[in-house]
């Protein structure tokens, strides 16, 4: 755990060259929706046609805290509180005479920072392989930046820059996010509604009838997006694959075969696409069984045997 003393020294950035915070809160916001979806039976968390509202993420992270529920004792309250106090304070210290408390919007950003900071402080220890706080917390460590966002952008439109080579759909599913260091403006950039982006692909598949018959490739799936006015340096081809595509997979919301990748509507698409990866588990067994055959020769044959005796559990421990 980290020192409670650990920000009487706290300095934020005068430089607001780079991106990565922008990306860091993209990854918390995901992250945040992500396990709320997976662990949650809401039935709007699971609608296509979810969209991402701060309501939404509030009710998501709400999940977060009852399915990891702490029951902290006075002792760690007390530290809790100490330690808060002690970030606010040095925060406060180091904006200087750029800190207004008359300032709401200010004052917000403080508030949302601190929030993520004291989360991963106490879920750091028990969301080890899926932390979304880990990433917010990266914004202030790393970046040393006060952030915010918003998903309405008229919220923050005398702070936010116009970008003109959006598309009118590409506007409509766009958050304005904030990072705010020792200096009297902001820094402003846009993120993708990742949530929207995920729906749009889905209608998109089901209107193009790309079913289990007419897979789409990754390539030309690519070119969709580029086709609605989203350029590569603001949602590159890794970002579609990662923040969209596999979580719809792992969803169940599209499939996939060797030709591409398609909705599922159908039981014979669900069993294409399940066909299609039983396939592929059947060609990694026999790899690993080739393994555990030559480990023979090492007589370290117990060490390649931990694929005869996998479980439900193993796997969703993975995933």
């Amino acid at each position: 755990m980290e020192n409670i003393n650990i920000y009487k020294d706290v300095q934020l950035t005068e430089n607001y060259q780079g991106s990565s915070y922008k990306n860091n809160l993209n990854d918390h916001i995901v992250s945040v929706l992500d396990y709320a979806s997976m662990h949650n039976e809401s039935k709007a968390l699971k609608s296509k046609d979810l969209k991402f509202s701060k309501q939404l993420y509030w009710e998501c992270l709400d999940v977060i805290y009852e399915k990891n529920y702490i029951k902290e004792s006075e002792i760690q309250k007390s530290k809790n509180r100490k330690l808060k106090q002690n970030i606010y304070k040095s925060i406060i210290e180091s904006l200087g005479d750029f800190f207004k408390m008359e300032d709401n919007l200010l004052v917000e950003t403080i508030d949302f920072t601190v929030s993520n900071y004291m989360d991963n402080y106490k879920y750091q220890n028990v969301l080890v392989a899926n932390n979304p706080f880990s990433f917010a917390n990266n914004i202030f460590i790393n970046n040393k930046l006060l952030y915010s966002f918003t998903d309405n952008k008229d919220e923050y439109s005398h702070l936010l820059k116009p970008n003109k080579k959006e598309s009118e759909l590409s506007k409509n599913l766009t958050i304005g996010v904030l990072g705010k260091g020792h200096r009297k403006d902001y820094s402003q950039a846009y993120i993708k509604d990742i949530y929207a982006l995920r729906n749009l692909l889905i209608n998109l598949l089901d209107e193009k009838k790309h079913d289990c018959r007419n897979p789409i490739k990754i390539s030309d799936l690519n070119k969709n997006f580029r086709d609605l006015g989203i350029p590569e340096s603001e949602l590159t081809d890794s970002n579609i694959k990662n923040w969209i595509v596999q979580p719809l997979k792992r969803f169940t919301k599209i499939g996939s075969n060797k030709y591409g990748y398609f909705i599922i509507k159908t039981e014979e698409d669900l069993f294409e696409s399940y066909e299609s990866h039983y396939k592929k588990f059947l060609g990694l067994y026999k790899t690993l069984e080739r393994h555990k055959y030559f480990a023979k020769s090492f007589n370290e044959y117990q060490k390649y045997t931990k694929h005869l005796s996998i479980t439900k559990n193993d796997i969703f421990e993975i995933d």
